[in-house]
């Protein structure tokens, strides 16, 4: 059976990045759910979808798509970084997993290397808490980590991986037959 593999954890980990570089090491396609998602907007900016219509709208369309995309086999998708918290989101991902349809890796990074990286490349990230990078990031790691650690089947670090070195290392551990 064709099976996906689902790259999740917070923003700045490295998921689109080594996403695509382990999709070109095992010839399949790369899915970034969050572009699929903006894609069904007008706005050209997940900032103004989201200044636009709201958090939910985001979350809704987020689980249209993650849906849509998981009819298709052999992908690796880098997951939105909240996408594993919506409810219906983890509960697809889940069946996925039962049906032997999907693998997911969470790609585990330290707090300090996340506020470096997005400081660095800050992207078409809106905020997701009213407080400093550093206090915002510890937050919604501690908010999400415990669904990451339920859903992943395998768990990554990648705070001092290169992300070539990260999908190799991946292919190694997810992919050994």
């Amino acid at each position: 059976m064709s099976m996906n593999t689902l790259l999740m954890g917070l923003r700045g980990c490295g998921k689109s990045t080594i996403g695509r570089r382990l999709a070109e090491l095992l010839r399949r396609p790369f899915i970034e759910l969050d572009e699929r998602v903006l894609a069904t907007f007008a706005e050209s900016s997940v900032h103004a979808v989201w200044a636009v219509h709201g958090e939910d709208a985001w979350r809704d369309a987020e689980l249209r798509m993650l849906t849509k995309t998981l009819d298709a086999d052999d992908q690796v998708v880098a997951l939105g970084g909240g996408t594993p918290i919506i409810p219906a989101a983890r509960q697809c991902i889940a069946a996925q997993q039962r049906a032997g349809r999907a693998k997911v890796i969470y790609l585990r990074c330290a707090t300090d290397e996340l506020v470096r990286r997005l400081a660095h490349d800050p992207g078409d990230r809106p905020p997701l808490t009213q407080g400093d990078p550093v206090q915002e990031t510890a937050a919604v790691l501690a908010q999400r980590e415990p669904t990451y650690h339920e859903l992943a089947d395998l768990e990554y670090d990648v705070t001092d991986t290169k992300p070539e070195e990260a999908a190799k290392a991946l292919i190694e551990l997810a992919f050994r037959e």
